[in-house]
This record gives C-alpha cells, structure tokens and sequence, in this order.
C-alpha cells in the first residue's frame, strides 16, 4: 500500500507521527498498519467535525485513547492467548471503532463484525470500512447485540466501556459458544471479580471461566485501564 503525501489536516497528525508515537509505546507496526490507522483518525476527524462523533478533538488525545489505548490491549490479549489468525470478532458497541477498526488494521487475517446501535457512528463505520477496503472482511452490523442472538457465534467478542462485566456477558452469551473468548476493555475495577461465572441461556447453564485481569500501561493516560479475558467452558 503506497503511503498518502496529502498534508494532513489542520490540527492532525501525520501518519509518520502516528507510526513514531506508536514504536514509543512498544507497539511495533508495519507500514501498512500505519497507513490504515493514520487514515482512520482522518476520517474520524473528518466526520467529527460535522456529525460531533467524539467530544475528544485534541489529535494527541485522539492518538491515546482511540489508537494506543486499543493496540495495547491488543498486544496484551495476544500475548495472554495466543495467535488470534483467522478468528471470527464481534466488537459490541463499536463506537468509532475502538477497538474494531484498530484491531481489524493489525489483525488482517481475522473477520470482524462491528455492532453499533447509534444510526450516525454505524454510518461513519460503514465510511470507514468502505474507505480502507475491507468490505467483505468487516461488517457493520447496526442494530442492538441482541438482534444476533441465535444468529451467529463468534470466537472473541469484545467492548470497550460498553456495560458492566456481568451485562456484557449476559447480552453476548448469545452470541458464543463453547470456546469462545470475551476481551473486555474496563478502566477502573469497583469490585472482586469472580474466575468462574455461570449464566443461564433459554434453559442451559453456561460456564464462563476468567482467565486473566491484565493491567495495561498506556503512556500518556493517567486513568487505569485493564483488559479482562474469559473463556465459554460449557
């Protein structure tokens, strides 16, 4: 992918920034993935600028929360489980894409689903995914997560700040099944965190174990972030 010599927009950074910023914080990128990502938050500031998507505009904030904040626990989780090749996503409450859009850049060989209910941000995923040719390998499934129950299963459902622990899982376990990992993207923990979680699905008891509670360092944010990993068992 041949890199864009148009000159950023007022207040933006430039791809070469966002590719430095990322190497600083030990997150080691191909050109390729700096070119998506660099392209990314162009578009979210393009369509931020009109539709108000995000209140955060400042392109170093942008930067942290939108781009360092998802590629850490990125690493984190595939540090912890694995390779994720091939492995079918579903991001619940995409939002402007953290982490789906972000995760798709530097996971090329995975599918995702990307499942926003707000009409605006499904359409500026949809632009997104349009713009950086992904049609075909991410969806934008605009709607509430549980118009999929029953529908579809995935290997790895995901969020960030989209509801407490126990209800994202009780809205997801719809949507999984036996082996299927959740990667929950939580900032401060208010309370103990059980390792075996057990749900009810129509009449079944499902048994959800936590593998692990990593607490992730993103440099230049104060507020704690940790990414929290389960596993279906039953």
């Amino acid at each position: 992918m041949a890199r864009s010599t148009a000159p950023p927009g007022q207040g933006e950074l430039d791809r070469e920034s966002v590719g430095l910023a990322c190497a600083e914080a030990g997150v080691a990128l191909s050109g390729d993935q700096v070119d998506l990502l660099g392209r990314y938050l162009e578009l979210l500031n393009r369509w931020n600028r009109v539709h108000s998507l995000t209140a955060i505009d400042e392109p170093r904030e942008q930067l942290i929360r939108h781009l360092l904040d998802s590629l850490i626990a990125e690493q984190a989780l595939t540090g912890a489980v694995g390779s994720l090749v091939g492995v079918h996503v579903a991001d619940v409450g995409s939002g402007m894409g953290s982490p789906g859009i972000v995760w798709a850049a530097v996971m090329p060989e995975s599918k995702f689903d990307l499942i926003e209910r707000q009409q605006k941000k499904a359409a500026f995923l949809r632009h997104v995914v349009g713009q950086l040719g992904w049609g075909g390998r991410v969806q934008v499934a605009e709607g509430d997560v549980r118009q999929l129950w029953g529908r579809r299963c995935y290997g790895l459902i995901t969020s960030r700040a989209f509801a407490g622990l126990e209800e994202f899982l009780r809205l997801t376990v719809n949507i999984s099944e036996p082996g299927t990992l959740w990667a929950a993207m939580i900032g401060r923990l208010k309370k103990d965190v059980s390792e075996q979680l057990l749900l009810k699905m129509n009449s079944q008891t499902v048994e959800i174990h936590l593998q692990n509670l990593i607490p992730l360092h993103v440099p230049g944010l104060s507020a704690e972030r940790h990414l929290l990993i389960a596993r279906r068992v039953t």
